[in-house]
């Protein structure tokens, strides 16, 4: 569990005149916070015998006041570093690729360059650079870059040359991207060539970002070859002492390598998050249980199997830890759910499902697979912008898997439907951070059957980031829970659902049920004026008093 940092605030603030979105009172206008706490939720009627009590009131001019999101997967310095270094996401071809890197290089003047976000699926060449193109672009620098999902990427000869043995390992490639194992050799060399200086620096734009979008809570996905000890250690200490988004921190690292003792040591709540099963659809490591549509000679990678996974579930439970793995291909999610299963044969059902374990991405899973998480409590902890950014006809899920297997992935309304908590995050800077924007997607997947209510995507990018960590009663705007809030300007709240043939009623207000804003068609995202977390203000934009 987060611990109640030392820099919450201790003043009592009364905020009238908007709309509170609050299950206790689905009318409310007013709220009153109190040493980093609700304390009261009501209308303004009755909130005027709070005002000469209160060391602040603030007018909000009809504006949304929500629980504050939660990014249940996030990757801190790394998003940080692609906030303030060589962001490639934007980028339209190849060759305006190699201009940035290029432009970087000079800059730099012989500095490592660190890069994050090409998609060659977007590029007309349909390609990525080769060595021989990105050594050219560096002149002759050390660089690391990326590929939008981060299980592939551009290493140039310097690099390579940094890492012993490189030739030998699974997925390296003489002219091309390194994947798998190579991947991760040459990831962690890279990253460990950051000064410490220079990742406190990318981990406080992180949480500043993150901030001003509204996020006032993040679970950080660590692990040895993914950011190292240090990273999150240092990212853990910065949350505590430094007034921004709290951090929940998960180490992923097996129990048969420590795993279990080094996370408790380091302060991460599980050994868990990035525990990788296989790897991502669009570097084709993803493991497959039948070859890719665009390239039969491959059906991924799978880097664990059920006993492993069996091994791991169970020391985590008899630990009381939370376990997860990694997880898109549904062959590397038959491997976690035979694990699963075989764990709670051992251990005994109850106690697995009180450890609530959690499967991350969970991309491709099938009914046999929901019914197991469901069984078992285990939390899929998942990214609604996979599908924004890669779902629909002619996307990239559709050329690497084909039709049939790309309408079948994201399943977020039958998980949800299945009773199994689904809680959002961005996989950031796999996806930008962009709480909104995430919950807009789940509202509008590619795949009708998937769309949920705006109510049940909010829960899952709010409360349901809190129960996923052991913290029930956070996350909801209640008398009593931590005071972790955002107001918003937004130009209309309803009550929305999924489906258009029952939005006639939505804006009914005797419905009791509290609105959120309109999202998707051409409506504006809301605008984040000011953060809250634990009666502290890390955020304000300025507009109100």
């Amino acid at each position: 569990m987060t611990e109640v940092p030392a820099w919450s605030s201790r003043d009592q603030v009364l905020l009238m005149g908007g709309t509170i979105y609050s299950p206790a009172s689905p009318f409310a206008t007013a709220m009153l916070v109190d040493d980093g706490r609700v304390a009261w939720v009501g209308e303004d009627s009755a909130a005027h015998a709070y005002r000469d009590s209160a060391v602040a009131v603030v007018d909000l001019q009809g504006r949304l006041v929500t629980p504050g999101f939660v990014d249940a997967h996030v990757h801190a310095t790394s998003t940080g570093l692609a906030l303030t270094g060589l962001d490639l996401s934007g980028t339209s071809s190849l060759a305006e690729a190699l201009d940035l890197v290029s432009a970087r290089a000079r800059r730099l003047r012989g500095g490592v360059i660190l890069g994050h976000g090409w998609d060659e699926t977007r590029w007309p060449e349909g390609r990525a650079p080769s060595r021989s193109e990105l050594d050219r672009a560096t002149w002759g620098s050390v660089a690391y870059l990326s590929r939008i999902d981060v299980h592939s990427a551009l290493a140039s000869s310097a690099l390579l040359a940094m890492v012993p043995g490189i030739e030998a390992l699974p997925g390296y490639s003489t002219d091309g991207p390194v994947s798998r194992e190579a991947h991760h050799s040459v990831r962690e060399t890279a990253l460990a060539s950051i000064p410490a200086a220079q990742r406190q620096e990318a981990q406080r734009a992180m949480r500043d970002h993150a901030a001003r979008l509204g996020i006032v809570a993040l679970h950080e996905m660590a692990g040895p070859t993914i950011s190292g000890e240090h990273d999150l250690v240092e990212v853990l200490a910065l949350a505590r002492h430094e007034p921004g988004a709290l951090v929940v921190g998960y180490w992923g690292q097996l129990a048969e390598d420590g795993g279990i003792e080094r996370a408790r040591e380091l302060g991460a709540l599980g050994a868990a998050g990035d525990l990788f099963a296989d790897g991502a659809i669009g570097s084709r490591t993803a493991c497959l249980c039948d070859p890719y549509a665009d390239d039969p000679s491959t059906s991924g990678a799978g880097y664990l199997d059920a006993s492993r996974v069996a091994e791991h579930v169970v020391a985590a439970t008899e630990a009381g830890m939370q376990a997860g793995f990694h997880v898109i291909g549904d062959e590397a999610t038959r491997s976690v759910i035979a694990g699963f299963v075989d764990a709670a044969g051992r251990v005994g059902v109850e106690s697995v499902r009180s450890a609530g374990h959690r499967l991350e991405h969970a991309e491709m899973l099938d009914d046999d697979a929901i019914a197991v998480m469901a069984r078992l409590g285990i939390v899929a902890s998942m990214q609604p912008m996979f599908d924004g950014l890669w779902g629909g006809p002619g996307g990239m899920y559709e050329r690497r898997l084909g039709s049939r297997r790309a309408n079948s992935m994201n399943r977020i309304a039958d998980l949800i439907g299945a009773g199994v908590l689904v809680a959002f995050g961005s996989d950031a800077p796999v996806t930008p951070l962009g709480p909104w924007a995430a919950v807009a997607a789940a509202v509008h997947h590619s795949v009708p059957q998937q769309r949920v209510s705006a109510r049940a995507a909010f829960s899952a990018h709010t409360r349901a980031g809190w129960r996923s960590a052991g913290e029930p009663g956070t996350g909801v705007l209640s008398p009593g829970a931590p005071a972790h809030y955002v107001v918003w300007t937004v130009d209309e709240v309803i009550v929305q659902a999924p489906d258009e043939r029952v939005a006639a009623w939505s804006t009914d207000p005797r419905s009791g049920t509290p609105g959120l804003p309109v999202l998707g068609g051409d409506a504006p995202l809301p605008q984040c004026e000011r953060t809250v977390v634990a009666g502290r203000v890390v955020h304000d934009s300025g507009v109100l008093a």
